[in-house]
């Protein structure tokens, strides 16, 4: 692969104009679906429960992801590598030097009260697991769920067009079960 083409696969994990248009608009959420990388499932039965935080690059988006899956005992490069494409592409995408970048394996909902976050914005993907559960502040009864691996952006109170339409948490883990989920935010 030449460097012209890896920086493109490196800023194409989605349609960026369909993510342009949600920037844009007024939606507080869009959901892209799509597969989680292969071997996810098989490398979860080593997996640490533990979270890992730090801030990420386009330059370090790799060696970051590498970092936070030995941390959690996760044996994947497959998986390492998509984490590293999605972060390259959601920063190019909103256009930001870094981003906070968690990467968590947990057996309970770690936050159980629908919210929004103060920040600009979010992409959420759960990679094993059940997905992050939302609601329409209108229909709050309806609760619905982003399913595992898609990649759930979601505006929060700093962006300039959030209109306080959705909120969103962690779903409850199934006993026996380890849920891996990534988030970036702006």
């Amino acid at each position: 692969m030449t460097n012209t083409a890896l920086e493109v696969a490196c800023v194409s994990a989605w349609d960026r104009a369909a993510v342009a248009a949600f920037d844009a608009g007024r939606d507080d959420i869009l959901v892209i679906e799509r597969p989680a990388p292969s071997h996810v499932a098989e490398a979860m039965r080593t997996a640490r429960v533990h979270d890992w935080r730090c801030e990420v690059t386009a330059a370090d988006a790799h060696a970051r992801a590498g970092e936070a899956l030995k941390a959690l005992h996760l044996d994947c490069p497959a998986l390492a590598a998509d984490i590293a494409v999605v972060a390259r592409s959601f920063l190019a995408q909103f256009e930001a030097v870094r981003a906070s970048l968690r990467v968590e394996v947990v057996t309970t909902n770690t936050c159980p009260k629908f919210h929004c976050d103060n920040i600009r914005v979010r992409v959420v993907t759960t990679y094993h697991g059940p997905g992050t559960e939302y609601v329409f502040v209108g229909a709050p009864d309806d609760v619905r769920r982003g399913p595992t691996g898609a990649l759930m952006f979601l505006k929060g109170h700093q962006h300039p067009m959030h209109s306080d339409a959705v909120l969103h948490r962690s779903p409850m883990v199934p006993a026996g079960v380890k849920r891996l989920c990534v988030v970036l935010d702006v």
